[in-house]
This record gives C-alpha cells, sequence and structure tokens, in this order.
C-alpha cells in the first residue's frame, strides 16, 4: 500500500509541497492532553518533586517521523498525538545544568572547549549515575524522571530567517512548529537511591541542593528546548511540591526557597 493511501496529505506533498504546509498550517492535530502521571509509592529516603511551570517562550524538540507535511514538525506522543517532552530529554538536559552548576563552563574556558578531561562529582554522580560510555563501576542514578505533556489552546508557528553574514539580510525563512507561549506543564522528578546503599562519600544534602538548583536554572535561564541559544523553552516557575513518606504535601513558592529548606530538614548531610 502507497503512503498516500494512508495520510492524503502525503500525495499533496509529492506533488505541491507549499499547498500541503498550507493545509497543515490550517488544521494541525491539536491535541491538548491532559495527562498526569499517577502519584508513586514512596520508600523511606524517597522524596517526589513536581514543579509547574508557564512557558514565556516557544518549545521545540523535532519529531522523528520519516513523513510530514513539515521539515520542522512538534515532538508528538505516538499513541495520542500530543507535543510532549520525554523522561531521557530531562534527564540529559538536567545533568548538563547541574554541570554547569559544578563548574563546567570554566572547565570548557580553560580546556579549549573539550569536555574529554571533565569529571563529574560524587554528588552528581549519585543523582544522575554515570555516562553510558563508563563500563566500569556503572550507576544508574537516584532520580527517575516522567515525561511532560504540555496544556495549550492552540498549537503554534513559529519562523526563524537566517541571515547572511556579508549581506545581514535574510535568505530562507524556516518554519518551526512549536508549543506556544503560556502553555504549561509539570517536570516530576523522583528522587530514590537504593535502599542501604548511600555512598558514603556522597553529601546528600548537597546534591538535593544542586538537583533544585539545576531545575531553576534550566527552566528559568537556560530553557528546555532545542533552538535555547533564540532563547526558546524558557519558562516560569509558578508552583512546587514536594512528597515524602510519613508526611505531608506541602506547596512551594515560585523561587524554591520553602522546598530547599524543607529537603535540608528531610535528608541528612553526607551518609
Amino acid at each position: 500500500m502507497r503512503f498516500e493511501y494512508i495520510d492524503p496529505l502525503l500525495e499533496n506533498l509529492r506533488t505541491n509541497k507549499e499547498t500541503a504546509r498550507s493545509a497543515y498550517q490550517s488544521n494541525p492535530p491539536n491535541v491538548n492532553a491532559v495527562y498526569e502521571p499517577a502519584s508513586p509509592t514512596l520508600l523511606r529516603d524517597w522524596l517526589a518533586i513536581s514543579i509547574k511551570f508557564r512557558l514565556q517562550a516557544p518549545w521545540f524538540s523535532k519529531d522523528d517521523v520519516p513523513f510530514h507535511a513539515l521539515d520542522n514538525p512538534v515532538h508528538r506522543d505516538r499513541v495520542f498525538g500530543a507535543p510532549f517532552m520525554p523522561a531521557s530529554s530531562w534527564k540529559g538536559l538536567l545533568r548538563w545544568a547541574a554541570r554547569m552548576k559544578t563548574g563546567l563552563l570554566a572547565h570548557l574556558e580553560v580546556n579549549g572547549n573539550d569536555i574529554a578531561n571533565w569529571k563529574d562529582g560524587p554528588e552528581l554522580v549519585h543523582l544522575f549515575g554515570n555516562e553510558r560510555s563508563e563500563a566500569n563501576g556503572f550507576e544508574r542514578g537516584a532520580l527517575a524522571f516522567r515525561p511532560t505533556w504540555f496544556r495549550f489552546d492552540k498549537i503554534g508557528f513559529e519562523v526563524i530567517n537566517p541571515h547572511d553574514r556579508r549581506r545581514k539580510a535574510g535568505t530562507k525563512p524556516i518554519l518551526y512548529e512549536v508549543v506556544p507561549p503560556g502553555a504549561t506543564g509539570t517536570l516530576n522528578v523522583l528522587y530514590a537511591p537504593a535502599p542501604r546503599v548511600l555512598e558514603a562519600d556522597v553529601d546528600r544534602q548537597k546534591a538535593l541542593l544542586l538537583l533544585l538548583d539545576a531545575v531553576e536554572s534550566l527552566i528559568t535561564e537556560y530553557g528546555f528546548s532545542a533552538k535555547r541559544t533564540s532563547g526558546w523553552g524558557v519558562a516560569t516557575i509558578t508552583s512546587a511540591t514536594l512528597r515524602w513518606l510519613g508526611g505531608g504535601r506541602e506547596e512551594r513558592d515560585g523561587k524554591l526557597s520553602v522546598l530547599r529548606d524543607e529537603a535540608k530538614k528531610l535528608v541528612g548531610g553526607a551518609a
């Protein structure tokens, strides 16, 4: 069976790409997801952290579908078609943000942007584990992430027009399908160190504060979207929640200051 019988847009795409793009922009599969993961069952020493945010700039991550009317469609859930950010993307970006908090930028400046000799500190390894390339002594890390589905009214489209360095004029506009500013979402992180496997050289309090600092800087300063250098993916934290075994549910302010104080009380220093 040919693809155009599965999706009529593909027949238009083969004959007239601009017409197919216009048809898609006029009526995109605009799914407003309402998915929220269930709260995990907590064990002793585990903490569940939820950070709610509102986008101040477009969010984009390119989908990997082989055929699409657009060159840059937004990343969507394969089943429901809703734009979402995978758990693996959160982990990778927060690892990078935590490294920036522990001196990665200075390391790159001294070493000509070469990360080869960089070594993660014990708290960072405790949170995120080793890189997969490090076969010896591999650790999974104490953090478990969940996907983020965005809530919004209507899908957005943005155009980036690269400029010629010599003529200072645009060359060819590039269209992106994006989650628009104003959309909301939630970052859900579970801090779940393995029972009786608490590293002697790890300050767990320091590790959690590093995580919260990395979350705040990634969401409010760096951005967690592709095209971060253009300011995409920056958001405002609207609220934060912390849950623990034997405790309650505490709402926190946008700067996470109360959340940090509670984490200090719940988690001691070095194991």
